[in-house]
């Protein structure tokens, strides 16, 4: 399976390793020096493109046409939809996850904006506190 992973922070660079791990072929886009520098050391097996993932040229150039999956997790909700849109719509990759990062936003992530599945971290989170405080 073919992954392509939009945003090589700490998020992105952990989907990939796990990936990587199960044996699917993955490429991440990362446009920030740091991160890259990280993620070709922390994900040695995976594709390195260095550039904006909101750039269809870049896109192109990392596969988007031929992934199928695209997961949309950098720190910026208008990059991750704007991504998934184009992922879903210009290139037509048949699976696109998206990583909501302000959960006000959560009502923008969904189908008919490209987004398959979206994964709300903050969301996540206040749910697993939730849980334990009702098991204590």
């Amino acid at each position: 399976m073919y992954v392509l992973v939009v945003g090589g922070g700490q998020i992105g660079g952990h989907v990939a390793q796990l990936l990587l791990a199960s044996g699917c072929q993955v490429t991440i886009i990362e446009p920030r020096e740091a991160a890259l520098a990280r993620v070709r050391q922390d994900s040695p097996g995976s594709l390195i493109v260095a550039g904006s993932g909101t750039d269809p040229a870049v896109l192109e150039a990392a596969g988007a046409a031929r992934a199928d999956v695209v997961c949309a997790v950098t720190g910026a909700d208008e990059t991750n939809l704007t991504i998934a849109t184009m992922a879903k719509f210009e290139f037509g990759v048949g699976r696109v996850l998206a990583r909501v990062n302000n959960p006000r936003n959560r009502w923008l992530f969904e189908a008919d904006l490209g987004v398959d599945l979206a994964v709300n971290q903050a969301e996540l989170m206040a749910q697993l506190v939730v849980e334990g405080i009702r098991l204590t």
